[in-house]
């Protein structure tokens, strides 16, 4: 299973494996604890991944008072 995330830190989005444990941010360098962190999408198929990256950046810069299904 694959997943989105943000880092904690410096709120970067990105796309991971969810068996993963943890990821070190690309951006900051913060190691991510995958178990601590809000998972904003779930997906089984690779290739949805950049467009929920995406979505999840628009999401994060502009917040909306729904809760999206994507």
């Amino acid at each position: 299973m694959l997943g989105v995330i943000s880092c904690p830190k410096c709120r970067n989005v990105c796309g991971i494996d969810l068996e993963q444990k943890s990821k070190k941010c690309i951006k900051c360098n913060y190691n991510i604890k995958i178990k601590k962190v809000r998972i904003w999408v779930k997906t089984i198929e690779r290739s949805n991944i950049p467009e929920l990256v995406k979505k999840v950046k628009e999401e994060i810069e502009n917040p909306s008072p729904n809760i999206r299904d994507y």
